[in-house]
């Protein structure tokens, strides 16, 4: 059968006492979580492995793995743990000498050892590799085994900032793999999956591609994580995790909120994760696209999660004008009806102290106020908007959906800018190598396919950075990066990072432009750019706030609170000072679904009414929309056995892994064990409420 292992020892219940007892038949591996490693590459032994004797004697099929952490050292924490063993032969050396001594002389049944390190950073894969290598080697001497536990990855990288990994490398050392392939979703994330449909396959896509299918096993989470969504959070998490038994409690009634009616509520089964999810003390909510009517707004689903948005116009009226990106007559109308539920007793109920309007909303950082906004879509618009000067731009159609500008030499903005400050933007990459460079009133920033970034003015370098090299003659839409320029009167920035919304400022220098009034690309050698932006150098556009109307009263969310700023009549501002826009404010604005909140929101129970929400910033997209207690309410998603068994059905027959590792054995929906056998719990053996 495919394999499942588990990791345990990190607690101890009865639970886990009675799973190993009752369907120890149903395991192939059991990893015990027992130490931890510090910065010298000491073990410090944290559950008495002894206590699986009664098991192993039972079970003899069983294998169990010895694992060690970096984590809970009293003294440093896991990233310096990391870093010192990285750093240190003499410390790998003493680590390996620990394994063979403290794990498997004292244990001589341990089948092999478990390697548990985690929070490593984005660099040193050779030296991170090391570690692995030490112990591996020393496990494989004594003619015993080494796997490891290790973070997600996708062909783009880590999203937790683990890139020292490399799946080849470290598999061809390794006898087996479980990847950690939860908490996409986490007790300080937005809610959601906590391993996404798509996010899995990608993940495998990727490791099966790199690590024989034989040495793999998914990792998937036997828990739950519960999120509060009737409040703001500032400087705590809304989430915490649980078992499968605290989600059951919880939607049954059993375990409400302080002071609330005991009520169950309804749960759903999230299509891609195939786990549940649901809503504690929700009277009434809507998905953005349930609406009644809507204006100037469009509706979409990215990653299994559908939203409203209103989008920015590309350019104004003139041209070469800022566009006026307000609100106009965009709107959405809802209906909602936050209608009272009936609780354990039968009786009707609501809030006792009203209710709370939450909406979920993506924002981005402010925007340079629009000029030309252009993602390369049509030969036209090439010809149109653009000058060459001998130059060998060409319009691409590389999909349906996808085109680039493709060229090297000069692409100049068909208009002249006087003195105005500008701002300018290019995503590209190198289809050759070579240079590519910004320029805005005679102001350069240019980056070389090498990494050698620069801020020149003529030929007089101001500032200067060194990149990684750069990738070159990746296929179209990969390897690209984007790169801006901002010149105002006395100063120049440049920004560059791995995507539109992933840029930092890298240099800076005070100037004197020339402004002359051109804004132009130029590449050395062939570059292919799929979008160009070109906004005003002070002014910026929010995307960050909409506007809810409800019983006739109004509301702005989603507001960043600024200073040192001013408002023109268009919903756009400028800071007073010569100063990059995150220095107006010290709220960070990620890439992740936000929760904003009309705590006291003017509703009846069981009053239907119309909701509508002007999106006054574009570009913020809108998901949930949620009519909750205003005392508590909780957004949970959890794994039961039915995501359980569909996840290792699709670990065997669409990757051939070896098979499924589950974090972590007695937090699980214990219907799991005897569904592996296709049978379902006899009444004695149900735990409902424990």
């Amino acid at each position: 059968m495919a394999g499942v292992w588990v990791w345990t020892g990190h607690m101890w219940n009865e639970r886990i006492r009675w799973v190993l007892e009752t369907f120890g038949d149903r395991l192939t591996d059991v990893s015990l979580f027992a130490w931890s490693v510090n910065i010298n590459g000491d073990l410090r032994e944290t559950f008495n492995p002894a206590l699986m004797d009664e098991y192993r004697a039972k079970w003899p099929h069983i294998r169990f793995w010895g694992c060690f952490r970096n984590m809970d050292d009293p003294d440093n924490g896991p990233y310096d743990i990391f870093q010192g063993l990285r750093g240190s032969a003499a410390a790998r050396a003493r680590l390996a000498d620990q394994v063979q001594s403290e794990i498997f002389e004292a244990y001589p049944w341990i089948h092999g050892v478990d390697i548990d390190m985690e929070l490593g950073g984005n660099g040193d894969p050779v030296a991170s590799e090391s570690i692995f290598e030490a112990v591996a080697d020393r496990a494989h001497s004594l003619g015993r085994l080494a796997s490891a536990a290790l973070p997600p990855m996708t062909v783009d990288g880590s999203i937790g900032g683990e890139n020292w990994v490399r799946y080849a490398q470290l598999g061809s050392m390794l006898d087996h793999v479980a990847v950690m392939s939860y908490d996409f979703a986490w007790g300080g994330s937005a809610p959601g999956p906590i391993s996404p449909g798509w996010w899995l396959e990608q993940v495998y896509d990727w490791a099966a591609s790199q690590i024989p299918a034989s040495k793999l096993s998914m990792g998937l989470p036997a828990y739950g994580r519960f999120w509060s969504i009737h409040r703001y959070y500032i400087g705590e998490y809304r989430g915490q995790s649980g078992t499968y038994y605290a989600g059951w409690q919880l939607f049954n009634g059993l375990a409400p909120w302080e002071g609330h009616h005991k009520t169950g509520w309804i749960l759903y089964r999230d299509p891609g994760s195939r786990t549940l999810w649901g809503i504690t003390d929700c009277y009434d909510w809507r998905y953005p696209n349930q609406i009644e009517a809507s204006r100037g707004v469009n509706f979409g689903t990215f990653n299994e999660r559908p939203y409203a948005v209103r989008y920015g116009l590309p350019s104004a009226s003139p041209i070469w004008s800022v566009a006026d990106n307000s609100v106009g007559d965009a709107l959405i109308n809802y209906r909602i009806n936050p209608a009272p539920v009936v609780d354990n007793t039968g009786a009707l109920v609501s809030p006792h102290n009203g209710f709370t309007l939450t909406l979920e909303m993506l924002k981005r950082s402010p925007v340079a106020a629009t000029v030309i906004d252009d993602y390369a879509n049509s030969a036209q618009q090439l010809g149109d908007v653009y000058e060459q000067d001998g130059s060998a731009w060409k319009f691409a159609e590389v999909t349906d959906t996808y085109s680039q500008y493709r060229g090297s030499g000069r692409l100049k903005y068909a208009a002249g800018f006087g003195s105005r400050a500008m701002y300018s933007q290019a995503r590209f990459q190198f289809a050759a190598a070579g240079r590519f460079g910004l320029t805005v009133q005679g102001i350069t920033a240019d980056l070389s396919s090498g990494g050698h970034l620069r801020l020149m003015q003529g030929a007089a370098v101001l500032a200067e950075q060194w990149l990684d090299p750069r990738v070159v003659g990746a296929a179209a839409g990969s390897g690209r990066q984007s790169m801006a320029l901002r010149v105002r009167e006395g100063s120049a920035r440049v920004y560059f990072g791995s995507s539109d919304s992933n840029m930092f400022r890298l240099l800076q220098a005070d100037v004197s432009p020339a402004f002359d009034g051109v804004v132009q690309l130029d590449a050395s050698a062939a570059v292919w750019v799929d979008h160009l932006y070109l906004g005003d150098g002070w002014w910026y556009q929010p995307r960050e706030a909409v506007e809810v109307e409800l019983n006739g009263r109004r509301q702005l969310l989603g507001r960043v609170p600024r200073t040192g700023i001013r408002w023109d009549n268009a919903n756009r501002f400028r800071p007073l000072a010569d100063v990059d826009e995150h220095e107006t404010r010290t709220a960070e604005i990620s890439l992740d679904w936000d929760y904003d909140h009309w705590q006291d929101v003017p509703l009846e129970p069981g009053a239907e009414t119309f909701l509508t929400v002007r999106p006054t910033d574009h570009d913020v997209w809108l998901g949930r929309l949620m009519v909750v207690d205003r005392d508590g309410a909780t957004m949970a998603y959890f794994s039961d056995t039915d995501t359980l068994t569909y996840w290792r059905g699709r670990a065997s027959h669409d990757w051939d892994l070896q098979g499924i590792a589950l974090w972590s054995l007695g937090q699980e929906d214990v219907r799991f064990w005897e569904t592996l056998e296709g049978g379902e719990l006899p009444p004695e053996t149900k735990r409902l409420n424990v």
